[in-house]
């Protein structure tokens, strides 16, 4: 992480450089980095750059590792939290659901899983005169709904297991676990999920899934469309546009791109390509049945 030669600052200003340089470097060598290593990242003259590692230790923000190594401390682990206390998962979306929305012509939905549903906690209406009418609030069953699959391709299994059980009950429709987690790996080897009318006649949708900074999947962002104006086609258009979107705000709640490892199946992040068959809806509400 090597300092830009800018023209002569004021003395605070080059220290709040650095110190940030410091620190950045610091966090790119988990493990520790001597002091010569970080003279050759930062570009900070030897002498002054110990003087600083002295001041960081009494702050709490770096410390000295058995082998001389310096690494950072836990006082950025009490930075780092308030951070993520302070972020707002709905109004951190609004600013990725906004453009998106008006890239896409499209309405734009952030969605959570709640049992066997999705809620809808944020909307982004299309600015077209004939769009899909839906509302904050409004639940759909996770299995059907693009969000929900996004959602369920990086959860756990046991959650899976519990909205397929929770579906055939209210649902009345044998679905098979098999065919779930076939179309579950489909989903995580696009990098988004796709609803083509099996939600809702007439409407069709695309997501892709939200991470935390631990790497947990906490929403789903996707668009919807009437099906005039949408087909498998768009959906492979607009697909990589909703993952890079979703990845922005996954990166906004501090994801690093490292997913979780408690998923079910792959541990493969958004946009990863691992060869697995994705079926084919069968037709408006239907998921993977199980053989008669």
């Amino acid at each position: 992480m090597k300092m830009a030669n800018n023209e002569r600052k004021p003395d605070g200003l080059r220290a709040v450089e650095r110190t940030v340089a410091v620190l950045r470097a610091l966090a790119e060598s988990p493990a520790g980095a001597s002091l010569t290593e970080l003279v050759k990242a930062t570009e900070i003259p030897a002498t002054t750059l110990h003087r600083m590692l002295g001041v960081l230790r009494g702050t709490a923000l770096v410390r000295e590792t058995a082998d001389g190594r310096y690494a950072l401390a836990a006082g950025t682990m009490t930075l780092a939290r308030s951070y993520l206390d302070g972020l707002d998962l709905r109004q951190e979306a609004l600013a990725v659901m906004r453009p998106l929305s008006a890239q896409t012509g499209e309405t734009c939905h952030l969605g959570v899983l709640a049992l066997v549903h999705i809620v809808y906690i944020e909307k982004i209406d299309s600015p077209s005169p004939v769009r899909m009418h839906s509302r904050v609030g409004q639940t759909n069953p996770a299995l059907t709904t693009a969000i929900g699959r996004a959602i369920l391709a990086h959860s756990p299994a046991h959650v899976v297991d519990e909205v397929t059980e929770a579906h055939r009950r209210l649902s009345g429709d044998p679905v098979s676990r098999a065919g779930i987690d076939a179309l579950l790996a489909g989903v995580r080897a696009d990098g988004y999920a796709r609803d083509i009318q099996e939600s809702e006649l007439g409407i069709c949708c695309v997501a892709a899934p939200v991470f935390d900074h631990a790497g947990h999947v906490v929403a789903g962002l996707g668009i919807s469309a009437p099906a005039t104006r949408f087909d498998d086609e768009a959906a492979g258009r607009l697909g990589p546009q909703v993952r890079a979107a979703a990845v922005e705000l996954s990166g906004q709640l501090g994801w690093s791109g490292a997913p979780a490892r408690d998923t079910a199946g792959s541990t493969a992040g958004p946009g990863s390509r691992t060869p697995m068959p994705r079926p084919e809806p069968a037709g408006p509400h239907s998921v993977p049945t199980a053989a008669p």
